[in-house]
């Protein structure tokens, strides 16, 4: 529960930091981060037994990646006027 808390921290950090600076960069980093958690934990091979703990830790895990998700895109992606060379005129 502690490296969930810390992941969700890093992400909601990544994005506020992004939203007080005004640099794109860092909400892309935090929703890179959620897209290769993401890959993790819905492609880990899962035990036919899982117990409801379990279960309600990898909904726990997908919340805090699409919440990533969601940071990278309002704050990186809208945000970023430079994406394809495209300047805002």
């Amino acid at each position: 529960m502690k490296f969930l808390l810390a992941s969700y921290a890093l992400i909601l950090s990544l994005g506020v930091i992004s939203l007080i600076s005004g640099n794109h960069y860092f909400a892309n980093i935090g929703g890179f981060l959620s897209a290769i958690g993401f890959m993790l934990v819905f492609f880990k091979d899962r035990p036919d037994d899982e117990s409801e703990q379990q279960i309600k830790m990898r909904r726990y895990w997908y919340i805090v990646f699409a919440t990533g998700i969601l940071f990278s895109l309002i704050f990186g992606s809208f945000w970023n006027t430079h994406m394809g060379n495209m300047e805002a005129r």
